[in-house]
């Protein structure tokens, strides 16, 4: 367990192909996964007025598109849904959560992350760095899971994720590492396509970042979307993505860093930047980021942590601690901290706001590119 101010992240650990894998992470997870359901069913409720029987309705409508796709991914799916007991429909809900809730109507949901890559010789390890602060509404601090996979029909992966759902930030054993920010355009209305959640999942498939790029920029995506890729041949891009063909933007490293907060910095991409318009504190965490990164030339990993701790701006910083201003239901705060040394296969993890937290690390037990390397982790001591 991963522990730190009473907040614990279990770890699953799968392996196999992908109905058995998804078989036993919705049976070892089954307890969040059901939490996550109860609180997307609140969620909805909260936002959009819509019931669960609602939700799953318009979850079902994704099925087509996820399996021409991706088909091993609605296997996996369907092998967590009969593990944890509940019906497909209710993993979709959860792994199109996103599209769902623009299709109700509700922009208002929060989204919220902030996320950085540095290159080799800005780190004092001579290594490429993928690091964010994962900031999402409070419940997912009792759905947070660590899940190990372990596969012969892809590289093996690990990634943070909310139980229930294919992936999120993480990084592979190819050495490609993912981080994420949400976007919202005026063009995002829910529509049926590719859903976030499954791009996620397939760019920790790939065998190097250009590989992840090209798949999710080639995708009939349903939402606008910030994907930060990075790999171990000193390669990093960060994609803005919007749902129109045309709707990428890649941005290249200044600097010998990439940085990125919750609104689009390539201005072409929608002709009003919803989310910046609702929440301007994104281009404050996006500005502090990046002048806490470039204080120094170079950085080490306790310097990254400290640039993830920043309170600049507070309650709207790096470091999110929940408003508790707002409804009980709109609170949001960072969920966890996390570093990924791409090269070394190294992530630190920190469960619960940077600030406070224990930090720890997931270190590879084997060497370059040769597996199970992910599968076979082992938790060091406590930095």
């Amino acid at each position: 367990m991963h522990r730190t101010s009473g907040i614990t992240f279990p770890v699953v650990r799968v392996a196999g192909p992908p109905a058995e894998r998804g078989l036993q992470y919705g049976t070892l997870a089954r307890d969040r996964i059901h939490r996550s359901i109860a609180a997307y069913e609140r969620v909805f409720q909260h936002y959009a007025g819509w019931d669960w029987a609602t939700v799953r309705r318009h979850a079902a409508r994704f099925t087509q598109t996820i399996d021409d796709f991706a088909p091993a991914l609605i296997a996996e799916m369907r092998g967590i849904a009969a593990g944890a007991g509940v019906d497909l429909e209710e993993i979709l809900a959860l792994n199109t959560r996103s599209e769902i809730m623009f299709a109700a109507g509700d922009t208002g949901i929060p989204h919220e992350c902030t996320s950085f890559a540095l290159l080799p010789h800005r780190t004092t390890t001579g290594t490429m760095i993928v690091a964010q602060n994962w900031d999402w509404l409070l419940h997912a601090q009792e759905t947070a899971t660590v899940l190990e996979v372990t596969r012969d029909d892809g590289p093996s992966f690990v990634t943070l994720v909310e139980a229930g759902l294919l992936a999120k930030v993480g990084m592979n054993e190819a050495g490609l590492g993912l981080c994420t920010n949400t976007l919202v355009s005026d063009g995002d209305e829910g529509r049926i396509g590719v859903p976030y959640h499954v791009l996620l999942r397939t760019a920790l498939d790939s065998e190097s970042a250009r590989d992840a790029a090209e798949v999710i920029a080639s995708a009939e995506r349903a939402l606008s979307a910030n994907y930060l890729l990075a790999d171990d041949t000193g390669f990093a891009v960060d994609l803005e993505t919007a749902p129109r063909p045309d709707g990428v933007r890649r941005l290249s490293p200044g600097n010998g860093q990439i940085t990125h907060a919750n609104h689009f910095r390539a201005t072409d991409l929608t002709g009003e930047d919803l989310y910046a318009k609702r929440k301007p504190h994104t281009l404050d965490r996006l500005r502090n980021i990046t002048s806490g990164l470039s204080s120094s030339g170079v950085l080490t990993v306790d310097d990254m942590k400290q640039v993830l701790a920043d309170h600049v701006d507070h309650p709207s910083s790096v470091c999110q601690h929940p408003n508790e201003a707002l409804h009980p239901r709109e609170r949001t705060a960072t969920i966890a901290g996390v570093i990924m040394d791409v090269t070394d296969r190294t992530m630190h993890l920190a469960p619960g706001r940077p600030c406070v937290a224990r930090w720890e690390t997931v270190k590879g037990a084997v060497s370059h590119r040769q597996p199970p390397l992910l599968g076979t982790f082992e938790r060091n001591r406590p930095e």
